[in-house]
Protein backbone atom coordinates (compact mmCIF):
# COMPACT_ATOMS: atom_id res chain seq x y z
CA UNK A 1 0.00 0.00 0.00
CA UNK A 2 0.95 3.59 0.04
CA UNK A 3 2.02 6.10 2.74
CA UNK A 4 0.83 9.66 2.33
CA UNK A 5 3.53 12.31 4.89
CA UNK A 6 2.79 15.89 4.47
CA UNK A 7 6.07 17.19 3.73
CA UNK A 8 4.81 21.14 4.22
CA UNK A 9 2.06 23.27 2.81
CA UNK A 10 2.94 23.43 -0.80
CA UNK A 11 3.92 19.07 -0.72
CA UNK A 12 2.84 15.67 -0.03
CA UNK A 13 5.20 12.97 -0.12
CA UNK A 14 3.39 9.38 -1.53
CA UNK A 15 5.97 6.09 -0.66
CA UNK A 16 6.03 2.21 -1.08
CA UNK A 17 7.99 -0.36 -0.15
CA UNK A 18 5.50 -2.88 -2.34
CA UNK A 19 7.38 -4.01 -5.44
CA UNK A 20 4.20 -4.11 -7.44
CA UNK A 21 3.31 -0.17 -5.87
CA UNK A 22 6.48 0.95 -6.72
CA UNK A 23 6.32 0.04 -10.37
CA UNK A 24 2.92 1.39 -10.94
CA UNK A 25 4.31 4.95 -9.60
CA UNK A 26 4.66 6.34 -12.88
CA UNK A 27 0.78 5.54 -13.69
CA UNK A 28 -0.07 6.97 -10.17
CA UNK A 29 1.59 10.33 -11.45
CA UNK A 30 -0.57 10.28 -14.47
CA UNK A 31 -3.57 9.38 -12.54
CA UNK A 32 -2.96 12.37 -10.06
CA UNK A 33 -2.37 15.01 -12.91
CA UNK A 34 -5.52 13.88 -14.44
CA UNK A 35 -7.54 13.89 -11.31
CA UNK A 36 -6.38 16.91 -9.02
CA UNK A 37 -6.44 20.07 -11.51
CA UNK A 38 -4.49 22.05 -8.78
CA UNK A 39 -0.96 20.49 -9.05
CA UNK A 40 1.67 21.95 -10.33
CA UNK A 41 4.20 19.27 -10.17
CA UNK A 42 4.95 15.58 -9.43
CA UNK A 43 8.26 13.99 -9.05
CA UNK A 44 8.57 10.43 -9.08
CA UNK A 45 11.91 8.24 -8.09
CA UNK A 46 12.13 4.54 -7.44
CA UNK A 47 10.38 4.39 -4.39
CA UNK A 48 8.75 7.51 -3.66
CA UNK A 49 5.88 10.42 -5.61
CA UNK A 50 6.32 13.76 -4.24
CA UNK A 51 3.38 16.41 -5.26
CA UNK A 52 3.78 19.78 -5.37
CA UNK A 53 0.48 22.38 -5.53
CA UNK A 54 -0.10 25.70 -4.92
CA UNK A 55 -3.01 27.73 -2.35
CA UNK A 56 -5.79 26.29 -3.97
CA UNK A 57 -4.84 22.34 -3.67
CA UNK A 58 -6.57 20.46 -1.17
CA UNK A 59 -4.20 17.63 0.04
CA UNK A 60 -6.64 15.48 2.01
CA UNK A 61 -7.72 14.78 -2.14
CA UNK A 62 -4.74 13.86 -2.68
CA UNK A 63 -4.88 10.80 -0.14
CA UNK A 64 -8.78 10.49 -1.82
CA UNK A 65 -7.46 9.62 -5.46
CA UNK A 66 -4.10 7.66 -3.62
CA UNK A 67 -6.52 5.35 -2.39
CA UNK A 68 -9.05 5.63 -5.67
CA UNK A 69 -5.77 4.66 -7.56
CA UNK A 70 -4.82 1.56 -5.02
CA UNK A 71 -8.47 0.26 -5.70
CA UNK A 72 -7.81 0.02 -9.34
CA UNK A 73 -3.90 -1.22 -8.66
CA UNK A 74 -5.74 -4.05 -6.77
CA UNK A 75 -8.04 -5.16 -9.11
CA UNK A 76 -5.59 -4.88 -12.06
CA UNK A 77 -2.89 -7.22 -10.58
CA UNK A 78 -5.86 -9.75 -9.46
CA UNK A 79 -5.32 -10.94 -12.66
CA UNK A 80 -3.66 -13.87 -13.47
CA UNK A 81 -0.84 -14.97 -16.40
CA UNK A 82 -2.08 -18.05 -18.10
CA UNK A 83 0.24 -20.40 -19.75
CA UNK A 84 -1.23 -22.55 -22.81
CA UNK A 85 0.71 -25.23 -24.05
CA UNK A 86 0.41 -25.36 -27.97
CA UNK A 87 1.45 -27.35 -30.56
CA UNK A 88 2.14 -26.26 -34.56
CA UNK A 89 3.21 -29.03 -36.22
CA UNK A 90 1.26 -29.06 -39.40
CA UNK A 91 -0.63 -32.44 -38.37
CA UNK A 92 -2.45 -30.60 -36.29
CA UNK A 93 -2.52 -27.18 -37.64
CA UNK A 94 -4.04 -27.20 -41.14
CA UNK A 95 -4.58 -23.64 -42.30
CA UNK A 96 -0.65 -23.19 -41.37
CA UNK A 97 0.96 -23.33 -44.79
CA UNK A 98 -1.80 -21.41 -46.40
CA UNK A 99 -1.15 -18.62 -44.03
CA UNK A 100 2.30 -18.20 -44.10
CA UNK A 101 1.67 -18.35 -47.72
CA UNK A 102 -0.84 -15.42 -47.89
CA UNK A 103 1.96 -13.54 -45.49
CA UNK A 104 4.32 -14.21 -47.23
CA UNK A 105 6.44 -15.85 -44.33
CA UNK A 106 7.68 -18.67 -43.85
CA UNK A 107 6.05 -21.35 -41.46
CA UNK A 108 8.56 -20.65 -38.98
CA UNK A 109 8.13 -17.25 -38.65
CA UNK A 110 4.53 -17.59 -37.74
CA UNK A 111 5.09 -19.57 -35.30
CA UNK A 112 7.96 -17.27 -33.96
CA UNK A 113 5.88 -14.58 -34.63
CA UNK A 114 2.58 -15.83 -32.83
CA UNK A 115 4.68 -17.77 -29.49
CA UNK A 116 6.17 -14.29 -28.91
CA UNK A 117 3.35 -12.05 -28.46
CA UNK A 118 1.74 -11.81 -25.13
CA UNK A 119 -1.97 -11.80 -25.34
CA UNK A 120 -4.92 -10.46 -23.13
CA UNK A 121 -8.60 -12.00 -22.73
CA UNK A 122 -10.85 -9.03 -24.08
CA UNK A 123 -14.12 -10.73 -23.93
CA UNK A 124 -15.55 -14.34 -23.65
CA UNK A 125 -18.06 -15.28 -26.11
CA UNK A 126 -19.41 -17.21 -29.20
CA UNK A 127 -19.77 -20.05 -27.22
CA UNK A 128 -18.50 -21.02 -23.66
CA UNK A 129 -15.37 -20.38 -22.84
CA UNK A 130 -14.60 -19.14 -26.09
CA UNK A 131 -12.09 -16.43 -25.29
CA UNK A 132 -10.76 -13.33 -27.84
CA UNK A 133 -7.08 -12.93 -27.25
CA UNK A 134 -6.33 -9.26 -28.42
CA UNK A 135 -2.31 -9.02 -28.78
CA UNK A 136 -1.65 -10.89 -32.18
CA UNK A 137 1.38 -9.39 -34.02
CA UNK A 138 0.33 -7.14 -36.52
CA UNK A 139 2.37 -9.18 -39.39
CA UNK A 140 -0.21 -11.69 -38.41
CA UNK A 141 -3.21 -10.17 -39.46
CA UNK A 142 -5.76 -11.60 -41.87
CA UNK A 143 -9.41 -11.61 -42.10
CA UNK A 144 -11.19 -14.85 -41.23
CA UNK A 145 -12.05 -17.57 -44.10
CA UNK A 146 -14.70 -16.11 -46.54
CA UNK A 147 -15.82 -20.20 -46.30
CA UNK A 148 -16.30 -21.39 -43.01
CA UNK A 149 -15.71 -25.20 -42.22
CA UNK A 150 -18.10 -27.67 -40.58
CA UNK A 151 -16.18 -28.98 -37.88
CA UNK A 152 -13.13 -27.22 -35.96
CA UNK A 153 -11.59 -29.51 -33.45
CA UNK A 154 -11.73 -28.81 -29.17
CA UNK A 155 -8.28 -27.10 -28.32
CA UNK A 156 -7.46 -25.39 -32.10
CA UNK A 157 -5.21 -22.49 -31.86
CA UNK A 158 -6.48 -19.93 -34.20
CA UNK A 159 -5.87 -16.61 -35.69
CA UNK A 160 -8.26 -14.19 -37.68
CA UNK A 161 -8.07 -10.43 -37.66
CA UNK A 162 -6.62 -8.82 -35.04
CA UNK A 163 -7.52 -11.82 -32.51
CA UNK A 164 -6.06 -15.09 -31.66
CA UNK A 165 -8.25 -18.04 -29.97
CA UNK A 166 -7.98 -21.61 -28.60
CA UNK A 167 -11.34 -23.33 -29.49
CA UNK A 168 -12.78 -24.85 -26.27
CA UNK A 169 -15.21 -27.81 -27.81
CA UNK A 170 -15.75 -28.78 -31.43
CA UNK A 171 -17.69 -26.43 -33.47
CA UNK A 172 -17.54 -25.01 -36.94
CA UNK A 173 -15.76 -21.82 -37.26
CA UNK A 174 -14.15 -19.62 -39.72
CA UNK A 175 -10.93 -18.67 -37.88
CA UNK A 176 -7.45 -19.93 -39.25
CA UNK A 177 -5.65 -22.89 -37.36
CA UNK A 178 -2.22 -22.69 -37.13
CA UNK A 179 -1.84 -25.49 -34.42
CA UNK A 180 -3.30 -26.78 -31.48
CA UNK A 181 -3.37 -27.16 -27.51
CA UNK A 182 -4.08 -30.40 -25.06
CA UNK A 183 -5.82 -28.73 -22.58
CA UNK A 184 -9.42 -28.31 -21.83
CA UNK A 185 -11.12 -24.28 -21.93
CA UNK A 186 -13.92 -25.02 -20.71
CA UNK A 187 -15.31 -28.07 -18.41
CA UNK A 188 -19.25 -27.61 -17.12
CA UNK A 189 -18.01 -30.39 -14.35
CA UNK A 190 -15.62 -27.52 -13.08
CA UNK A 191 -15.49 -24.34 -11.05
CA UNK A 192 -14.68 -22.06 -12.85
CA UNK A 193 -15.88 -23.78 -16.18
CA UNK A 194 -13.02 -21.75 -17.70
CA UNK A 195 -9.93 -20.55 -16.08
CA UNK A 196 -9.63 -17.75 -17.85
CA UNK A 197 -11.57 -14.10 -16.97
CA UNK A 198 -11.40 -10.96 -18.94
CA UNK A 199 -8.52 -9.02 -18.44
CA UNK A 200 -6.40 -12.08 -17.88
CA UNK A 201 -2.89 -12.53 -19.75
CA UNK A 202 -2.01 -15.38 -21.78
CA UNK A 203 1.04 -16.63 -23.41
CA UNK A 204 1.46 -19.51 -25.56
CA UNK A 205 4.02 -22.35 -24.93
CA UNK A 206 5.67 -24.96 -27.63
CA UNK A 207 5.28 -28.30 -27.88
CA UNK A 208 6.86 -30.72 -29.59
CA UNK A 209 4.49 -33.79 -31.46
CA UNK A 210 5.55 -36.31 -29.04
CA UNK A 211 5.43 -33.80 -25.97
CA UNK A 212 1.78 -33.07 -27.23
CA UNK A 213 0.78 -36.74 -27.30
CA UNK A 214 2.22 -37.70 -24.14
CA UNK A 215 0.75 -34.30 -22.54
CA UNK A 216 -0.62 -35.43 -19.20
CA UNK A 217 0.53 -38.74 -19.06
CA UNK A 218 2.64 -37.85 -15.89
CA UNK A 219 -0.08 -36.90 -13.72
CA UNK A 220 -2.16 -40.38 -14.42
Amino acid sequence: MYCINYVNEDSVLVSSQSAAHCQALPDLADFLKHRLANITDIIVASDTLLCIGNSQTQFESIGIAVQQFEVQLSKRSSHQIFDIPVCYVEQLAPDLTAVAQQLQLSVNQVIELHKQSVYKVKMIGFMPGFTYLSGLNPQLKLPRKSTPVSKVPAGSLAIAEDMSAVYPSDSPGGWHIIGQSPIKLFDKHLDPMCPLTVGDQVRFIELSYEEFLSYGDSSD
